[in-house]
């Protein structure tokens, strides 16, 4: 992902939508956030740390996340507060009124991969997909 996805309204929605359901888990720090969004994509994404620190920081500042240093291994974990779980709740929410319309844009970026590769590639691409789905690579991501 480019440093340039924090600028839109749209592409921070979508970051805030990963960095919620990363913390589903629990408390983590920077690292172990990237570790989690590479798991949530099966590896297929890698989130920059110039692109998680600062939104993390955005969602500090707004009161969505705290965080707090452990003395011991130095490391800042940051959890989400009731104003986070409240958030996440309701961004769930929006997401899943959304699913639809998220799906006819998926199925559009992929017409234009089939239209740009050509229709072998786009099959070899949705074989991947169906291939990871069955090691079980891919987890629902579901957010409640």
């Amino acid at each position: 992902m480019s440093k340039d996805l924090g600028a839109s309204a749209p592409a921070t929605k979508l970051l805030e939508l990963l960095f919620f359901t990363a913390m589903r888990e629990g408390p983590a720090y920077g690292y172990e956030l990237s570790r989690r969004f590479r798991k949530m994509s099966g590896g297929h994404m890698k989130i920059s740390y110039g692109t998680i620190y600062p939104m993390l920081r955005r969602m500090e500042h707004t009161g969505l996340i705290r965080s707090r240093r452990d003395e011991t291994s130095r490391r800042v974990y940051y959890e989400l507060t009731k104003r986070g779980v409240r958030a996440q709740a309701s961004l769930a929410a929006r997401m899943e009124d959304r699913q639809g319309e998220m799906e006819e844009k998926f199925l559009g970026m992929l017409s234009i991969y089939g239209s740009i590769f050509g229709p072998k590639a786009l099959r070899n691409l949705l074989k991947r997909s169906r291939d990871m789905r069955q090691r079980g690579t891919v987890t629902s991501g579901e957010m409640s």
